[in-house]
């Protein structure tokens, strides 16, 4: 199954390591009881099981995540070396960032299955029990604050400050991503909600914005059910630009949709869903 997943520019992106937040939502067997769980990484544990979770949704051969027939060296290479390479690079990523941006505007969430009574029941039957099934990576951008105009990109944010009546700063998810065993269970819908009320309660800002690859389906889908417009070029169509990505620790730059979000009524600070 497609994992949901959306990268943007890593080198664009400002950010603020956040107290624990949790979410529970249960679910009940004949003996067990699972809670899902989310906060920021505590451990090197959950950074490991964060960097196997992208690399093996997004970094992998897309026929190996198919099930399909692979060419021999290629199924060689990924497996002898480049998957634990990938895997290494982006662990080591994320916890330099996560030291780096400690106090400033940077949100890294995961979101971990809990077994509630794991004293009667064996780990093995509960999966991926205590492990990391989702993850969603929140920074500070350069977006188009008016819908009138033509796009800048993240990749070209130093050009950007430069035209600072239409470019802003703002919250932008850059990665959101759920394990394929545990999609259509609400964890993306739980991880956005989390993003907006960082952004909302403890940013105090007005937006929220994402970058979206136009064939990403399901994180389309995601958005637009979470109540995320597009914003507008300058000739009403929907606004596109360059995005920054990395894959299998090499930068690539595609173009993507630019979602939209308010969070927050300037007049009274009230989350304008809450009315």
């Amino acid at each position: 199954m497609k994992s949901l997943l959306i990268l943007v520019s890593y080198t664009t992106i400002l950010s603020i390591i956040i107290n624990p937040i949790h979410h529970t939502a249960s679910s009940f067997s004949a003996s067990t009881t699972t809670t899902i769980s989310i906060s920021p990484p505590s451990s090197a544990d959950d950074y490991r099981q964060l960097a196997s979770l992208l690399v093996s949704s997004f970094d992998a051969p897309q026929s190996c995540q198919q099930d399909d027939e692979v060419p021999m060296m290629e199924r060689l290479q990924w497996d002898l070396y480049e998957k634990s390479l990938t895997e290494e690079f982006t662990y080591k990523r994320y916890v330099s960032l996560a030291r780096k941006m400690r106090g400033k505007k940077y949100c890294l969430l995961v979101a971990k299955q809990i077994d509630m009574d794991s004293d009667d029941v064996s780990s093995s039957s509960l999966g991926r029990s205590n492990g990391v099934v989702g993850m969603v990576e929140m920074g500070m951008s350069l977006c188009p604050v008016d819908a009138n105009n033509t796009s800048t990109t993240a990749y070209d944010d130093e050009i950007n400050k430069s035209s600072k009546e239409v470019i802003s700063p703002s919250p932008l998810i850059g990665v959101i991503c759920v394990s394929p065993t545990h999609q259509k269970e609400g964890i993306g819908t739980k991880l956005l909600n989390k993003c907006e009320e960082v952004a909302r309660d403890i940013w105090k800002e007005e937006f929220i914005c994402v970058d979206v690859e136009p064939n990403n389906t399901p994180a389309l889908s995601l958005f637009e059910m979470g109540g995320y417009v597009e914003s507008l070029d300058g000739e009403g169509g929907a606004l596109m630009r360059n995005t920054t990505i990395l894959r299998r620790r090499r930068a690539e730059i595609k173009p993507h949709y630019l979602l939209r979000k308010r969070i927050r009524d300037d007049d009274d600070g009230c989350d304008p869903n809450d009315r």
